[in-house]
């Protein structure tokens, strides 16, 4: 970056001429506007890999070796809205996976984020933001997919046979389905089955008074299917009464990913029980 600066002629005339400006003011290719590094921070402290949040020394060395874009996240944290939701004391003794156990009075996880479900369940899926929602539920119930509540009982054999079908390592199955095994009491699950009635996705999650947080989903099938499941999974949360369905924040997606929840309407936020 240069700037233009004016020498005199000695009969008084302004000549403009360029010179290297001073190195604070140049830019570089690499300057990013400060939205977009908080974006990036962010992303690299709550990015799941394999499966898994990163590990709290990982969070904490990105926060050290970046102060001055840790303390911008922790000013656009703040100002993130907070949701109350409403679960009694007996039910948080049994919901470890979804109440921080030291700190019962809050969601595990510092930021969440969430969808509201209005009274009249209708109204979600209106508005164009939703179009997307619509379109491609509506695509995979004509391309003969049907979407239903799983009993407990079903569960583990429904998730074995998604993961199977995607080609998961028995080590990888094996943790995920001991990590269901322990919320099947509070469990809601729905699943799709194509023509066939083999189960080609499922979305898993606990519920806990008026809240319903998502623990698993996945799909053996690329395409509409993960979009019929989550529409049955909302549909399936409002029967059993609840009013926000809570999810990892934003920054914990990749990709399309990321942009699916967008679309299904999740926005950031701190999650704290009355």
């Amino acid at each position: 970056m240069r700037e233009r600066i004016y020498g005199k002629r000695t009969n008084g005339e302004l000549i403009p001429h360029w010179r290297p400006a001073p190195l604070g003011k140049r830019a570089t290719k690499t300057d990013k506007p400060k939205s977009e590094r908080v974006e990036q921070h962010l992303s690299s402290v709550y990015q799941v890999e394999n499966g898994e949040s990163p590990r709290f020394l990982r969070k904490l060395f990105v926060s050290l070796a970046h102060p001055f874009t840790t303390l911008a996240a922790l000013r656009d944290i703040i100002g993130i809205p907070v949701v109350h939701i409403d679960v009694a004391n007996s039910e948080k003794s049994k919901t470890a996976w979804i109440f921080d156990p030291h700190r019962p009075w809050r969601m595990s996880g510092f930021v969440s984020s969430y969808i509201e479900l209005p009274s009249s369940l209708y109204l979600y899926w209106q508005g164009t933001a939703k179009q997307n929602l619509r379109t491609r539920t509506t695509q995979a119930k004509v391309a003969g997919h049907s979407v239903r509540s799983v009993d407990p009982s079903e569960i583990s054999a429904v998730v074995s046979q998604v993961t199977t079908d995607s080609g998961w390592g028995i080590r990888e199955k094996e943790r995920n389905l001991h990590e269901i095994s322990e919320a099947l009491d509070n469990a809601i699950c729905v699943a799709v089955f194509d023509s066939s009635e083999r189960a080609v996705a499922f979305c898993f999650g606990a519920h806990a008074g008026n809240a319903v947080r998502n623990l698993r989903a996945f799909t053996s099938q690329k395409g509409t299917v993960r979009w019929l499941c989550f529409s049955g999974y909302v549909e399936e949360a409002s029967a059993r009464g609840a009013r926000f369905v809570i999810e990892s924040p934003p920054w914990a997606f990749t990709g399309g990913n990321r942009i699916f929840a967008g679309h299904l309407g999740f926005v950031p936020t701190l999650v704290r029980s009355n």
